[in-house]
């Protein structure tokens, strides 16, 4: 399993399969995301985690800055499955960089 961390390092990393399951979460690794994530390497060959906790899902800041985030947890939960591939931890410049950049 690799974690990515940042686009630059996706892209590359990701550039030659064409078959990747994704499972975009916010953190908090329970057994729904779990049950996602067995679906997704049975079917692709290549599956993708994501941890993102986006601010704009946030009607209020205090509420976006009181979200639980426990991303050893997460990783240790993530680590325990067998065959998965890539688990990507952005930070938000990576979700909302500048799209001129990559026209």
């Amino acid at each position: 399993m690799k974690i990515i961390l940042n686009n630059s390092i996706l892209r590359k990393t990701l550039g030659p399969f064409n078959d990747i399951g994704f499972v975009p979460t916010m953190g908090g690794i329970h057994e729904g995301h779990i049950s996602l994530i067995e679906k997704s390497i049975k079917s692709n060959k290549k599956t993708l985690v994501s941890i993102f906790v986006n601010p704009k899902q946030f009607n209020d800041i205090k509420d976006f800055k009181s979200y639980p985030s426990n991303i050893k947890n997460d990783l240790t939960i993530l680590k325990k499955i067998k065959k998965l591939d890539f688990i990507y931890i952005p930070k938000f410049k990576d979700i909302y960089e500048d799209k001129k950049k990559h026209k």
